[in-house]
């Protein structure tokens, strides 16, 4: 089941932040991750107004996100984000589906 990486972002150093926002793509990309959404424009359609930036990733699953977040190739540029802004990182479980031709049971019922 994939897996996504879902970041809050409250930059307040864009200059300093520009090193890390350039260096991970490719780290994310040789860990099996695929930005979903990651810069563009964002509009508020509900809640309190917040400077942050979303960005979402995708992965094949939990242990590929997590492969990633630990590596040491990822451990050698997150401080490049260090005192940059606020971040908020949450790694969520994508929707398991079951097959509608599949009959539900006591064990597989959503």
């Amino acid at each position: 089941m994939p897996a996504y990486l879902i970041i809050e972002a409250y930059i307040r150093d864009p200059k300093r932040f520009a090193d890390y926002a350039r260096a991970t793509p490719a780290v994310v990309a040789r860990h099996g991750g695929q930005y979903l959404v990651m810069g563009g424009e964002q509009t508020r359609l509900e809640g309190e107004p917040t400077p942050a930036r979303t960005v979402i990733s995708c992965w094949p699953d939990r242990a590929a996100a997590l492969a990633f977040w630990h590596s040491p190739e990822y451990a050698a540029i997150k401080p490049l984000r260090e005192g940059t802004g606020d971040f908020r990182v949450l790694l969520a479980d994508g929707v398991h589906t079951q097959a509608l031709t599949e009959p539900a049971t006591e064990g597989n019922a959503p």
